[in-house]
């Protein structure tokens, strides 16, 4: 059964800075998308990658679209003005042969095909999927003028991380009526009170948010 990858290049990056959106900075000698898009092109199964691009720059995104295994169609398509309709654009434009569907944040460049590989499996098997990881810090919530409110135990809590995953009966009822609050897609799963299984991805698989996490994800790729 042929997977596609819903590969999430579209967001402003407010948060991280500067002109030139994080996706398009260097990494490893290419953009920063494309570490994860070649990640995803050596997994066999991967027969589809949709790489969504902030809206008019789909053009310069197909520039840089590097050589990948002739098995693997590569699109570009613009994305929408929250995550969840740059997703919907996504998987709205894979084909029907696609039967597992794979969401990953392009700000992710140290995914390994040995989590993809996990999360694939899980979607087949149940539905939905996420790779995540063991929250190990003690969580405190904010009480009343900047003092500690309580602490949050953290036993049987993790980190959402991406890839997460997807049969294509799941994706089609729950991705293609995104709400513009969900901050991940198998929230949208779980509002369907549908399974969603937890796979270990890893604690390297770090979500490039600010120039220090391109710093750390670039000193642990050297």
């Amino acid at each position: 059964m042929a997977t596609g990858v819903v590969l999430l290049a579209a967001g402003s990056g407010n948060r991280f800075g500067g002109r030139t959106p994080k996706q398009f900075l260097p990494f490893n000698g290419e953009p920063l998308f494309v570490a994860s898009l070649r990640v995803f092109g050596s997994v066999p199964s991967v027969k589809e990658i949709v790489l969504v691009a902030p809206p008019g720059r789909s053009g310069a995104l197909r520039r840089r679209l590097p050589r990948l295994p002739g098995r693997v169609t590569v699109s570009v398509v613009d994305g929408g003005s929250f995550r969840g309709a740059s997703v919907r654009n996504g998987v709205n434009a894979l084909t029907a042969r696609v039967k597992v569907v794979l969401v990953h944040d392009s700000a992710r460049p140290l995914v390994t095909a040995d989590i993809v590989r996990r999360v694939e499996a899980a979607a087949r098997r149940t539905g939905s999927s996420l790779a995540a990881w063991p929250v190990a810090d003690t969580l405190k919530q904010e009480g009343r003028r900047g003092r500690v409110g309580r602490t949050i135990p953290r036993d049987g809590l993790w980190v959402a991380q991406t890839p997460q995953g997807f049969r294509r009966d799941v994706a089609l009822k729950c991705l293609l009526n995104p709400r513009p609050g969900a901050t991940d897609d198998v929230a949208l799963v779980e509002a369907r009170r549908l399974p969603v299984e937890l796979v270990p991805g890893s604690p390297t698989n770090i979500k490039v948010t600010t120039p220090h996490d391109l710093r750390l994800c670039r000193a642990l790729r050297s």
